[in-house]
């Protein structure tokens, strides 16, 4: 008679070494994985960005060829009572009131209305009056389009087709201008520029 062997079943499992090692794979994988979703959102982000400052540059720009589509040739008196062109502006500003661009405009209403940009610390700033001849303490509402701008210049384009740094023109402050250039330069440099005719 043979003797009958019984043969114990090896222990199942993970040596420690082998869990070691699944670990430090997991871990890799894990920090590769987060590296790679970090990057996406980081692109994600930046796209975001970029889209939003371009939409909101389009739509200043948009309000601006409005507004010079709108314009319509009717001289206002500012607060000291002088007459003034219906449409002025200077890329060179020697006093308080002088604005890259301001001009009458017509609203939806027909009515006309006084509105006006500026540079103002960064900001490009629209400015709005409830008259269109301006009282002694008549201040205009002021709203903020845009801000980490680093240059807002306005040039005007003349009868014989040159563009002017300021207008109106010395002794004629009765002929509107043919166009009107805006160019805008970002906090990055960027600059855009925009061209409207009048009607």
């Amino acid at each position: 008679m043979f003797p009958i062997k019984v043969f114990k079943p090896r222990h199942a499992g993970f040596t420690l070494l082998e869990i070691l090692i699944a670990l430090a794979v997991f871990s890799v994988v894990t920090l590769i994985s987060y590296k790679g979703l970090e990057s996406v959102a980081q692109t994600r982000s930046a796209l975001d960005a970029e889209a939003k400052r371009w939409r909101d540059l389009s739509l200043v720009f948009d309000r601006m060829e409005e507004d010079v589509s709108q314009a319509v040739d009717r001289p206002w008196r500012d607060q000291g009572g002088v007459e003034q062109a219906a449409m002025r502006g200077t890329n060179k500003p020697e006093r308080k009131d002088d604005q890259p661009l301001e001009l009458i405009r017509l609203d939806r209403n027909r009515d006309a209305f006084h509105v006006a940009y500026r540079l103002n610390n960064g900001r490009l700033e629209l400015l709005l009056w409830n008259a269109l001849d301006l009282g002694p303490r008549e201040e205009p509402q002021v709203h903020t389009l845009l801000e980490n701008i680093r240059g807002f210049e306005v040039n005007f384009l003349d009868a014989s087709s040159q563009w002017k740094p300021s207008w109106p023109p010395a002794g004629n402050s009765k002929v509107p201008p043919r166009g009107v250039k805006i160019k805008l330069t970002l906090a990055d440099d960027t600059t855009v520029e925009r061209i409207y005719t009048l009607p």
